[in-house]
């Protein structure tokens, strides 16, 4: 006798959309349909739709991580019908040992990296850190860091990887649409039967899946939505690219990539395009609105087309640069963005059933790590939705988790990822963040003469 499919509605066409949609439709048991607000697909705003993000392959504090995040390289990232988006450069994660909490960090992603077999390299200087790269290329000094090689890992190229995603989740029999922006949800009671789109069509289901990335909180504060949510803000994270000439591309084509995990700053081997991009991983900026919800201010968003990040975050971004790549910190900046993040308390997602509705699950606040687990993270959403989480996530990920860990440290700044009353590195279970989060003002960004190097402190 065959048993009918489960028919789900998933709001959002990003990483956690997708890859749930991609594990939903191998096991047979679901039918899938994929709803987003933007009219192109990959979403050019959408966080997930850039240049690259970094797999960092075990680089976590956290043990559960550290092994979530192997799985997908050894697993999943190799495989054909990820199409080649994945590049095994290596990593470098750094610290000064000034900063304590990121060379704690930096000290316990080694050991877990060498728990689970990867053969990393400790790096105790610049010294060790400059034999890591080609002696053609002129290194700084790195800020006087230090940390480890982890050969497994480097970067993937995160539009392209969802792309690709989206693809197999059509030819699965999924059904993605664009231009569908969700306002309500279809309630009775603690049942949520589908969707409302801004056009007045509602799109029915047995389980709505939430997975709306930096608008997440944006669209539950919404009054059709209204499910409210734990602590979860949008952040958006400062970005610059620089162009190299194909004989400098040629040249650095084989470094790792280097990622502070003090100050947050990194940087990527170009892509096939010679394109460099940077990025600081910090607190980021807040966007609110009247109603007190942070929201994504993108490149889609009116006034904002020219993808402005704050000036001090670009100077930041080139001190960063000439540490490492001193000829590179010459060069004009290209082009600038904010990549926005859905960030919780702790770092940790929030992959749960709403504690109010039965069939209603939020799966968001990635925090800005969680690209490097599109192949598998979707194993692990389904797996909530069928009541069987793995324990090792089970209650990190779960919608009281902030609350029961403020509660037992005393304090929200003593569990946070990052303090919005103080300027300084505080750490989490899933990651470390440094910084002060500020409201963005117009009149604090970037003009185009700022990306010129010569209007720089070189």
């Amino acid at each position: 006798m065959s048993q009918s499919k489960t028919d789900v509605v998933i709001v959002g066409c990003g990483i956690y959309g997708m890859s749930t949609a991609l594990w939903m439709l191998q096991s047979g048991k679901y039918n899938v349909t994929m709803l987003d607000k933007c009219g192109i697909l990959p979403a050019p705003d959408a966080a997930s739709t850039d240049l690259n993000k970094i797999v960092r392959t075990a680089d976590y504090a956290d043990a559960s991580y550290a092994e979530l995040g192997l799985d997908a390289v050894e697993n999943f990232w190799r495989k054909p019908e990820w199409e080649g988006t994945y590049h095994e450069s290596g990593v470098i994660a750094l610290a000064a040992e000034t900063e304590k909490e990121g060379l704690e960090f930096v000290s316990s992603a080694y050991q877990n990296c060498k728990n689970l077999g990867i053969n990393v390299t400790l790096l105790n200087n610049s010294k060790d850190i400059k034999s890591k790269f080609d002696p053609e290329i002129r290194t700084g000094d790195f800020g006087g860091r230090q940390g480890y090689l982890n050969p497994i890992g480097g970067w993937a190229e995160a539009g392209r990887a969802l792309e690709v995603g989206l693809k197999r989740v059509r030819q699965l029999g999924g059904h993605v649409r664009s231009g569908a922006e969700v306002t309500g949800l279809i309630k009775d009671g603690r049942n949520v039967k589908g969707v409302t789109l801004k056009s007045g069509e509602d799109v029915r289901g047995d389980l709505v899946v939430i997975a709306a990335g930096a608008w997440t909180p944006a669209l539950c504060a919404l009054p059709g939505v209204s499910a409210r949510l734990p602590d979860v803000v949008a952040t958006g994270q400062s970005v610059a690219v620089i162009q190299l000439t194909p004989e400098e591309a040629k040249q650095y084509a084989s470094v790792p990539v280097v990622f502070n995990l003090d100050d947050g700053w990194y940087i990527f081997p170009p892509n096939p395009e010679g394109l460099v991009k940077m990025a600081i991983h910090g607190a980021g900026v807040l966007n609110p609105q009247s109603n007190g919800v942070s929201i994504p201010r993108t490149k889609l968003t009116a006034g904002a087309e020219d993808g402005a990040i704050p000036l001090s975050s670009l100077k930041g971004l080139r001190d960063g640069l000439r540490q490492v790549y001193p000829e590179l910190a010459k060069k004009d900046y290209l082009t600038t963005r904010l990549c926005w993040y859905c960030d919780t308390v702790t770092g940790d997602w929030l992959i749960d059933y709403h504690p109010d509705f039965d069939n209603l699950v939020i799966a968001s606040g990635d925090s800005g790590h969680g690209f490097k687990f599109t192949p598998n993270i979707g194993r692990e959403i389904l797996k909530v939705i069928e009541k069987n989480p793995s324990p090792q996530y089970a209650e990190k990920w779960s919608f009281g988790y902030t609350a029961k860990a403020i509660k037992e440290e005393g304090s929200k700044a003593a569990v946070m990822d990052v303090s919005k009353e103080e300027a300084e590195m505080a750490k989490a279970g899933a990651d470390v963040r440094a910084g002060k989060r500020k409201v963005l003002k117009e009149s604090d960004l970037v003009k185009p003469h700022d990306l010129k190097a010569k209007n720089s402190k070189l």
